[in-house]
């Protein structure tokens, strides 16, 4: 829902740019034009609906981009290890448990849930969380 909401408050030039299909790009454009609340919140499930089988993650890192150019930084090993268990399962977080033994396993468990199901508004808090966790059993064991 969030992402629907940034596509269409983002610059036009911005929108442009994340090359999205023509189809979504109409939709969008014309949910922009909507002022009823009402009218506006099924332009936003119809994007919704035209973003399904797209990758998100993608999108969001193609806008962060485009919103911020030149913060690039470089990837940690902790914020490596967080993308794995995210995108993983039980796999990922039982090899990251083997390399780090010192890890709490619950807490971790803990925060990784409440990442993957952390609303837009507080991802980057539940995110951050769970990276310095990570951080702080990789530099523990």
């Amino acid at each position: 829902m969030e992402f629907a909401k940034t596509l269409t408050t983002i610059s036009e030039r911005q929108l442009l740019r994340l090359q999205l299909s023509e189809e979504v790009l109409r939709v969008v454009q014309d949910t922009r034009l909507i002022s009823s609340p009402t009218a506006r919140g099924r332009g936003l499930r119809l994007i919704r609906q035209e973003l399904r089988g797209l990758d998100l993650g993608q999108l969001r890192e193609r806008l962060e981009d485009l919103s911020h150019p030149n913060t690039r930084r470089v990837s940690t090993p902790a914020d490596e290890w967080r993308k794995r268990l995210l995108d993983g399962g039980e796999a990922e977080f039982a090899e990251f448990l083997t390399q780090y033994s010192h890890a709490e396993r619950q807490h971790l468990r803990t925060l990784l849930r409440n990442a993957r199901a952390a609303p837009a508004a507080s991802k980057n808090k539940a995110l951050g969380a769970l990276t310095q966790a990570l951080r702080d059993a990789m530099s523990a064991g």
